[in-house]
């Protein structure tokens, strides 16, 4: 088993390695760069939506100090505001998550990274490797069992992107 352990925890990471430079090469490519600047270009545009809708908002409370407004109306407008940049938020952090998709510094989760660079020379399993990179092994009969890794949710994401990338790459084709 400690073969096996070792085995799919070296494969993972030579292929996590292997897909981050491949998605790091694609990206390279001026269709992709293009894209990372017209994302780069909306991140700023909602910036400047957010930090003007939250001026309005804060402003909101001095035309209510002044009785400009009533207190239903600045009630209101502070709904609708909070709203607003809410919206603004999330749009953003979707945008933000795009633009790291195409960037040619592209790089997996840091604290992956540091795991993977960590043992990647090793070539015998150790208790902290597999403390590491094993979330459970669930053992079905005496030579069946399955080896989960904790890592396996980021690199089905990987491989997800890798795939996507691959398409983008195709279609150009």
């Amino acid at each position: 088993m400690d073969e096996d352990v070792l085995r799919l925890i070296q494969t993972h990471m030579k292929t996590v390695l292997d897909t981050e430079k491949m998605i790091q090469e694609i990206n390279a490519a001026s269709k992709n760069q293009t894209q990372y600047l017209l994302l780069d270009k909306e991140v700023g545009k909602l910036r400047w939506e957010l930090s003007r809708i939250s001026k309005r908002k804060s402003d909101l409370y001095e035309d209510y100090a002044e009785r400009l407004i009533t207190e239903e109306e600045y009630i209101q407008f502070s709904r609708i505001y909070s709203n607003e940049i809410e919206n603004i938020k999330s749009r953003l952090d979707t945008v933000l998550a795009a633009q790291v998709r195409y960037s040619q510094d592209y790089h997996i989760e840091e604290g992956w990274g540091n795991v993977i660079h960590t043992y990647m020379s090793k070539r015998k399993l150790t208790k902290e490797m597999a403390d590491a990179f094993v979330d459970s092994i669930i053992i079905h009969g005496k030579y069946d069992y399955e080896i989960k890794l904790v890592y396996d949710d980021q690199f089905a994401d990987l491989q997800k992107l890798k795939k996507e990338k691959e398409g983008s790459q195709d279609d150009r084709s």
